[in-house]
Parts: C-alpha cells; structure tokens; sequence
C-alpha cells in the first residue's frame, strides 16, 4: 500500500511540475522558429544547378541535400551568417542570391537609382529645353512699301488665275 501511494504522489509530481521536454511549450516553438529560419535561407541560397533559382523554388537533389545541410546545421547551433559563410567558401558569392553591400557589389544596390535619377533630370531638361522653344517668334519689321506692293502682287496673281 505504501508503494502505491508513492507511485501516485511521484506520478502527481510529475504531472503537475513537468521536468521533461516532452511536456516542455518550448519544443514545438523553437521547432517552429528553425524551420522559419531554414525557409529564410532556403530564399537567400541559389541552386548551384538550376539557372536563376534559390534553393527554395528548385527541386534538384542537389537543392534537397542544401536544403537538409542548412536545416542540419541549424539544428546543430550554426549561426544564419555561419550558413551562408559555409555555402559561399563552398560556391563563392554567386551561390547568394542577393550580392553583399560591399565593394564592387555596392554599385549593384546603388547604380539602379542612379540611372533613374540621371533619367529624371535628363527629361526635365528636355521638356524645358521643348517649352522654351515653343514660344512664337515675331515676324521681322516689314516696312509698308513692301506690304503694299506684296499685295499688289497677290491680286495681279489671283486675277491671272480667275481667267484662266
């Protein structure tokens, strides 16, 4: 009798003052987060195989074992910036999907809103140059001898047109 009230009382212990991961809300949590994790890098590794695809979008064996190794190491306690080092000393830069935002690749961040803004200022300058260039011109001074005899001739002309 005694043993069954100490086999309650530790089974009531147990249960009331969990110890053990099973009963633990961290594990599915934390499962939850690393698989986060692992999809947002999935997006930032490229597909040593498949031409303009990360990892994520390929189906290639190859981007199923990357996929297992970032996950493996992952749940091995490897940083994201650890991962995606490993990849780049395995590949080089071109295995990350977007270059980093330093040296000669700064200019891939940048050069884009250069040429816009280059873009911009360019037809401003050309609408300004069209809008100035619309204004009406006056006609030179023509003095009244010469109006006077061009209309003299016009209707010379205009008769010699009626009667033929």
């Amino acid at each position: 009798m005694r043993h069954k009230i100490s086999i309650v009382g530790l089974t009531l212990f147990i249960l009331l003052f969990p110890v053990h991961p099973v009963f633990s809300s961290t594990g599915p949590i934390d499962e939850e987060a690393l698989q986060k994790t692992a999809r947002g890098l999935y997006d930032r590794i490229m597909c040593p195989i498949c031409n303009g695809q990360t990892i994520a979008q390929s189906n290639s064996e190859t981007s199923v074992q990357m996929r297992d190794l970032v996950l493996k190491k992952l749940r091995q306690g490897q940083s994201k910036e650890e991962i995606l080092q490993y990849f780049m000393s395995r590949y080089g830069e071109r295995i990350i999907a977007e270059p980093p935002k330093k040296g000669f690749n700064l200019m891939l961040w940048f050069l884009p809103f250069i040429v816009v803004a280059l873009a911009a200022v360019v037809i401003w300058l050309m609408i300004r140059r069209w809008s100035t260039r619309g204004v009406a011109r006056t006609a030179p001074g023509i003095d009244e001898a010469q109006l006077d005899e061009y209309k003299e001739r016009l209707e010379k002309e205009l008769k010699e047109f009626d009667q033929a």
